[in-house]
């Protein structure tokens, strides 16, 4: 079975432990409905959103520099979800305010205690973990596989499984062998 060793483990373990990034990326899928195919972006604005009660869609493109057919579909999914809420802004009906709810809320907290309760800290983090990424469009399991490979000296495939969210077999093999292809993981003959 071959090994895998993780390549940029000191550019993504600064400031935290990878074992620590494991458990936010942890929290943030659960933050997420479980659901670790979510891209990073969408961690962001979730966390954006956290940070700012009753924002708007404008505010948000505006603070993170997003597109806005992307960010429709990404506050679609996350309303669709149960993520977040939405609701009428008081002096304009057309404005809509979202807002952080439910377990989407409660694991946030749960991440932000590795960041002293500081979403600007934890939106830094899942910035900087984008733009590890380059152009490869980073999800969360990519991010939980860097953490369970970087946490390590060498693992093997099923290792990083076993870490992994129970999901198909062939998604978390096509992760893993998308992250070599990427150059982000090394496959070892040691």
């Amino acid at each position: 079975m071959p090994i895998l060793k993780q390549e940029h483990a000191d550019t993504v373990s600064a400031p935290l432990r990878m074992d620590a990034i494991a458990s936010v990326t942890d929290h943030l899928v659960d933050a997420l409905g479980g659901d670790p195919s979510c891209p990073l972006r969408r961690a962001l604005i979730l966390t954006d959103i956290d940070e700012n009660p009753g924002t708007t869609q404008a505010d948000i493109m505006a603070r993170l520099d997003l597109h806005k057919s992307a960010l429709n579909r990404d506050v679609e999914w996350l309303y669709d979800h149960g993520c977040i809420l939405r609701q009428p802004g008081p002096d304009d009906a057309r404005a809509v305010l979202l807002y952080t709810c439910g377990y989407a809320k409660t694991n946030l907290g749960y991440a932000l205690r590795y960041f002293n309760n500081n979403r600007s800290l934890l939106k830094d983090f899942i910035g900087n973990l984008t733009r590890l990424f380059g152009s490869h469009k980073p999800t969360l399991r990519d991010v939980k596989i860097l953490s369970v490979v970087g946490g390590k000296k060498s693992v093997t495939r099923q290792e990083i499984f076993d870490s992994l969210y129970n999901g198909p077999a062939a998604t978390d093999n096509r992760a893993v062998n998308n992250l070599i292809n990427f150059g982000m993981v090394q496959k070892s003959d040691e």
